[in-house]
């Protein structure tokens, strides 16, 4: 257990951690606790931390030190006995160690990357959970290419799509050149707005090859070098591996990057994967899932990776309006169809050329799917109160978080309508399956809404990543992002986030309090968590077979029949 000292200010609560030993309280630069306030001395008090507790001695202060209305030359301090420095409140609090070790850590100007001995993990900070994203997600998949024959040139954009979407990278660029010859690129991967400032590069050559990451900041590049020189090693024993001098690699464009923060989730890895082939088509598509789970991200990603991409993305929630005015958005309407109506096009027309999105399309009326297959199946569209026709050329992405196949066999869904929007169908999981995400949601909602609040936050701690990683998030990504957002209010700049500031719903999660339903279900859930947190907690499998004390084997299966993935 350790001790924090709270001191109410204007706008929040500032917390001093107390380390063991004498901590320095006064007005003063170098004291431990500053309290800049008139009636504090500059070396106002000493608190003194132990394994008894915390106890304060006052050093003459002009304004004294005040425990229970009573001024004290020496006194013990106890949590529910606030204390006085001159006229400055405060108050003792009792803080877990796991709250103040911290799980994740921030690249900045005080928390550099950790990437521990060998490569394991020192705690769990941002840069080994990236790293082992890297080694234990991408690196088996491109070891496993390598030893089945792939060429250096799709080692090259495969090796390069792993750097990008598993390391906190600005962009990737991988090139080859063949003695004089220029450099042709074979892989080349950007953020969307990409912080250029103080960007640190990395490069690594290897067999002719080259392989460059830039970073956010030259301690970010440091703790990632060995893996970016890994990478052009595997692209040079490809080479290697087939002999011979390097035919010219084929110019292929290249998907666009996957949403930030990158999923580390195979399942999720392996829709965005058919996502990039599917866009290329002009088949419709339908994705299904739980609200929250990332549906207009997927529909956005689609029309970035398709041919017109360069086209309008347009979306519109169909559960969101009433059936009248969902008409006339979708179509819309000639100028006198009623009194004061004026003529507008409907996201058909908008949309021509580009992709039309279509949220939560199952709670839409029977009528109005009828007048959508016409469309589709004409590819023309009549403005409400019009006569004139006009031609349309879209692509419909729809989605939904209803089971649409039952509403198909209950006829409250058109089954030609569902056909024509049903050329891909895909599923985007819950986030309470794909939990290896939830470190790095967590992390990136995190820092961009203490940025937009103008703080800088300086990680998690390891109690409050156990809390995240065990509540169940029924309102899945959307819901942590919420999360995130309102923890952001309670903290002061260069914090921890620790549990105190989690909300009480996601701390019961972490005490078994969200631990619903049957027997079954709550020994399920039981199981999966410890698993995850021994897979966190180790280097690998092994090492947490080990640690949960039952064989390998035995743990491989656990952990497929509860979808967890390493």
């Amino acid at each position: 257990m350790a001790f924090r000292l709270l001191v109410a200010e204007k706008g929040g609560v500032r917390r001093f951690l107390l380390k063991d030993g004498g901590n320095l309280v006064g007005s003063l630069g170098d004291c431990d606790v500053r309290l800049t306030h008139p009636s504090v001395s500059r070396r106002h008090a000493i608190i003194w931390v132990d394994g008894d507790g915390a106890r304060v001695d006052d050093l003459g202060s002009r304004n004294g030190t005040w425990i229970g209305g009573e001024r004290i030359a020496k006194g013990r301090l106890s949590p529910d006995q606030p204390v006085l420095f001159g006229t400055v409140e405060v108050q003792l609090e009792e803080v877990s160690d796991g709250d103040i070790e911290p799980a994740v850590l921030f690249a900045g100007e005080e928390a550099t990357p950790d990437i521990g001995q060998g490569g394991s993990r020192s705690g769990t900070t941002i840069a080994t959970g990236l790293s082992d994203a890297f080694a234990f997600t991408a690196l088996p998949g491109l070891a496993g290419r390598l030893a089945a024959g792939a060429g250096p040139d799709e080692m090259a954009q495969r090796t390069g799509e792993a750097l990008f979407s598993t390391l906190p990278c600005l962009d990737v660029v991988v090139v080859a050149a063949n003695g004089d010859e220029p450099e042709g690129t074979l892989f080349t991967a950007a953020r969307e707005d990409p912080v250029t400032k103080d960007a640190s590069p990395v490069t690594a050559s290897d067999g002719g090859y080259k392989v460059t990451a830039r970073f956010p900041s030259a301690r970010m590049a440091a703790a990632y070098r060995p893996l970016v020189s890994a990478s052009v090693s595997l692209i040079a024993a490809a080479k290697r591996k087939q002999g011979g001098p390097r035919t010219e690699p084929a110019r292929v464009g290249s998907p666009p990057p996957l949403p930030a923060p990158p999923t580390v989730s195979p399942r999720v890895r392996e829709v965005y994967e058919s996502a990039a082939r599917v866009a290329l088509g002009d088949i419709s598509v339908l994705i299904l899932g739980e609200s929250g789970t990332g549906k207009e991200v997927l529909a956005r990603y689609l029309h970035g990776a398709s041919a017109v991409s360069d086209g309008p993305f347009l979306c519109l929630n169909c559960a969101a309006l009433p059936r009248d005015l969902l008409e006339s958005e979708l179509f819309g309407v000639e100028r006198g169809v009623a009194t004061g109506v004026d003529a507008r096009p409907g996201k058909f027309e908008l949309a021509d050329h580009g992709t039309l999105f279509l949220d939560e399309i199952g709670d839409m009326a029977l009528e109005t799917q009828s007048r959508i297959l016409r469309v589709l199946q004409s590819g023309e569209v009549f403005r409400l109160g019009g006569r004139e026709v006009r031609s349309v050329r879209i692509r419909i992405i729809a989605a939904t978080n209803r089971d649409i196949a039952t509403m198909v066999a209950e006829g409250t869904f058109r089954s030609d309508l569902y056909h024509r929007i049903a050329g891909w169908v895909v599923h985007l999981p819950p986030l309470r399956e794909r939990v290896e995400d939830i470190p790095n949601l967590a992390a990136f909602f995190l820092t961009r809404e203490a940025e937009r609040a103008g703080i800088t936050v300086r990680g998690i701690s390891r109690r409050a990543l156990d809390a995240l990683v065990a509540y169940s998030w029924p309102g899945n990504i959307r819901e942590l992002e919420t999360e995130m957002a309102r923890a952001v209010l309670f903290l002061q700049d260069g914090e921890l986030l620790d549990s105190v500031r989690l909300a009480a719903t996601v701390l019961e999660a972490s005490a078994g309090g969200d631990m619903e339903g049957t027997l079954a279900h709550v020994l399920e859930q039981a199981e999966r968590v410890a698993i995850l947190r021994a897979l966190a907690a180790t280097s690998g499998v092994t090492e947490a077979a080990q640690k949960l004390g039952i064989s390998r084997a035995t743990l491989y299966r656990r952990m497929k029949a509860l979808g967890v993935s390493h």
